[in-house]
């Protein structure tokens, strides 16, 4: 049986990787001065965009520096740096095998990360190409690990203009426990391909729903899976294990943790942003699946367990719900929307 909320019929209708290269040549050249780089302004880097590449048009460099999208806060942060040399040149050992970044938090200027090249200039032909791969902590680059918000984190190369990228640390959950929670105030941010979409919690409503919900979040249950059913108009639908396997599509909406949950049906009403279980035709069937409304639904009103809202990401929301659809029942997106992480915000009781 699938898991989903029950739509009329109107409502139907209304439907970086390098490259492979050869191993760079490395050979003596003329020497020359390096000229410094002035490429265009930097792009801006929107929230939940993928790693931003800007390359400099700088001769006789091409530089480009890539990041991940979310890390947790006590994990580890590869930046990739590509060094294209496009004129016969000396490469400052910076470059090589330094670091040289600015770091700014949340809008912040925050400590610069510095760490001196070793030995002098080295002469590189035109046409080689080099990749950095620069690790460091998360933590490296804030002044506590310990977050209770998402932060934002923009990196770039000093005196490079262009040469950036931004990157989002999350809250560490690995040792949150659910019990020292208070769930009236902790809440989730839903990071997409489209975006995030922030959620909180109505435990005095339904708390097993809450905690369930909160709990599969903290295992990282939902990073991964998509948003499998999606209806203008009406809502957009995720929480299925088996969206992780595009070989299992014909069983996308049918998974579940392995457990049921008891309805908790209450006076929420399933308004736009409302965030509540989906379920079988047997009212007592929830598990892992979700639906957050897209346009007031009251037919689902007291049949479906309401545990939460949207209060962040109306937009993510919106998008989502427009994407282009296909399959038997007009609601398979045909590009997947995509869970990347279900991030919690911990708040502990007091």
């Amino acid at each position: 049986m699938k898991y989903l909320p029950v739509v009329s019929v109107a409502a139907l209708l209304l439907a970086a990787a390098v490259p492979a290269q050869q191993t760079p040549v490395l050979k003596p050249v003329p020497t020359k001065p390096a000229e410094a780089g002035r490429g265009p302004a930097p792009q801006p880097v929107g929230p939940g965009a993928d790693p931003a590449e800007t390359p400099v048009q700088a001769a006789p460099l091409r530089l480009t520096m890539a990041g991940p999208a979310l890390v947790a806060a006590k994990a580890d942060v590869t930046l990739r740096l590509l060094i294209e040399v496009t004129e016969d040149s000396e490469v400052p050992a910076v470059l090589l095998n330094g670091i040289d970044l600015n770091v700014r938090v949340g809008g912040k200027d925050a400590n610069p990360i510095s760490r001196p090249g070793k030995g002098g200039p080295v002469a590189l032909a035109a046409g080689t190409r080099i990749e950095r791969q620069l690790t460091l902590p998360a933590s490296a680059f804030m002044a506590s690990p310990e977050l209770t918000e998402m932060l934002v984190v923009a990196v770039s190369w000093k005196d490079q203009v262009g040469v950036d990228c931004t990157f989002k640390v999350a809250p560490d959950s690995s040792s949150v426990k659910l019990e020292d929670l208070d769930l009236a105030k902790t809440q989730v941010i839903l990071v997409t391909n489209y975006g995030e979409m922030q959620l909180s919690f109505r435990p005095d409503k339904a708390p097993r729903h809450v905690e369930n919900f909160v709990k599969l979040c903290l295992q990282g249950f939902y990073d991964g899976t998509k948003f499998h059913r999606v209806i203008k108009n009406f809502m957009i639908q995720g929480g299925c294990p088996n969206t992780k396997d595009d070989s299992k599509r014909a069983m996308w909406g049918s998974g579940g943790p392995g457990y049921r949950i008891d309805a908790e049906f209450n006076d929420l009403r399933h308004l736009k942003g409302t965030l509540s279980m989906a379920r079988t035709s047997d009212p007592n069937s929830a598990g892992s699946g979700f639906f957050i409304v897209h346009k007031d639904a009251a037919h689902l009103d007291n049949q479906y367990s309401a545990f939460g809202n949207l209060v962040e990401g109306v937009d993510v929301l919106d998008a989502i719900a427009n994407v282009a659809v296909g399959g038997p029942q007009r609601s398979t997106p045909q590009q997947p929307v995509v869970l990347e992480a279900a991030v919690v915000l911990p708040v502990a009781k007091k």
